[in-house]
């Protein structure tokens, strides 16, 4: 079984468990330079983290498509138009954001914001 085999593959490494990966949670306490808190003593800042596409600013692109006439395109035989949005993702202070730490500790990917209205 896959399940038998990683549980070999862990125990051969050997460590302690929180020497692995997981996810941990955080708090954006500054947006300039990037500082996350992530308990009452840690404090990360931007030398530990990289930040994934869902919590910065990216581009898009998107094809808008007509299928009624509510739907306004520059001219009207258009069926579709492709478009370029900026999607605007960024951190700021006081951001709840979710991380997986990294294999060792010494890296965090910041992969989400939590509780984004």
């Amino acid at each position: 079984m896959a399940g038998e085999f990683i549980l070999k593959q862990f125990n051969k490494r050997g460590g302690h468990a929180s020497e692995y990966s997981d996810v941990v949670f955080g708090k954006v306490v500054s947006k300039s330079p990037l500082k996350i808190e992530v308990s009452n003593t840690i404090i990360l800042t931007e030398d530990f983290l990289t930040l994934g596409r869902n919590v910065t600013d990216h581009k898009e692109k998107i094809s808008i498509v007509k299928d009624s006439d509510k739907m306004i395109i520059n001219k009207p035989e258009d069926k579709t138009k492709d478009i370029e949005i900026m999607v605007k993702q960024h951190l700021e202070e006081g951001d709840a954001v979710a991380m997986i730490r990294k294999d060792g500790g010494q890296e965090f990917y910041v992969f989400e914001k939590l509780g984004d209205d």
